[in-house]
């Protein structure tokens, strides 16, 4: 076991290495969640002042703002954020974080309409629109300036992700150096360099589920070890255990 996984993290670093030797505009995203944090640690490793940029939203919990702000600090990561909202959350100005706020006239228009329409909020009736709107048009201007980016992508993780491959190409490099790790693999990994969970991971509700994929607080619930993590995004929804858009759609 010991040795397969010094295999997966040296294997994970040669294909960030050969990447960043031949892109020169290349970062890491990372949503604070498990696959990403396991990345950037990686990332780091191979190339100690890589870029890194974070999609946020406005439904992300609180504590996702606080552990991105301890990492921050601890990692000296100098992250990058963009969202669209009208203001800067607290815990990040507070702490000197690098805010990108984008235009949120579009996102306030169509959360309207939607309330008017069906008496709901716009993630239950529309989660497409609502991740289009949140995560894929941020994304977009994150990479805008990029020849390649990293991300924590695993091919464990759902139904969706079976298919994707180490190295793709949509209008611009994206790189999954961590497809083939398992999720215990990932958890072993930052426990072996110290590195704490976001504290919804440490969360066990009464019935033994727990939270194995982390997204807004309204999209995100626990799942039982037997199902897919991505079973517990998007619940009840047509997109339950499907994808935000980011990894879908051509960012570029």
């Amino acid at each position: 076991m010991y040795k397969k996984m010094l295999d997966k993290v040296a294997h994970s670093k040669k294909i960030i290495a050969d990447v960043v030797r031949t892109c020169r505009r290349i970062a890491v995203a990372c949503s604070f969640g498990k696959d990403s944090m396991a990345t950037v640690l990686l990332a780091r490793e191979v190339h100690p002042s890589i870029n890194v940029f974070s999609i946020m939203t406005v439904f992300k919990p609180k504590e996702t703002f606080e552990y991105l702000v301890r990492m921050n600090k601890l990692l000296n990561l100098n992250v990058k954020v963009y969202m669209v909202a009208s203001e800067v959350p607290q815990v990040l100005k507070e702490n000197g974080i690098e805010v990108k706020l984008l235009p949120t006239e579009r996102f306030e228009r169509e959360c309207t309409e939607v309330e008017t329409v069906y008496g709901k909020k716009i993630y239950e009736v529309e989660p497409d629109r609502c991740c289009e709107l949140l995560k894929v048009e941020p994304a977009k201007e994150a990479v805008k300036n990029l020849d390649a980016w990293i991300c924590g992508l695993r091919n464990t993780e759902g139904r969706t992700r079976k298919d994707y491959r180490e190295i793709e190409f949509r209008g611009l490099l994206k790189v999954n150096p961590i497809l083939n790790w398992t999720e215990d693999e990932v958890r072993a990994y930052l426990a072996a360099k110290g590195i704490e969970l976001h504290p919804w991971y440490n969360m066990v509700f009464p019935d033994g589920r727990r939270i194995r994929s982390l997204g807004c607080e309204p999209c995100t619930v626990p799942v039982y070890d037997w199902q897919d993590e991505r079973e517990g995004r998007w619940e009840g929804t047509s997109k339950c255990g499907g994808e935000c858009g980011i990894h879908t759609r051509r960012l570029k």
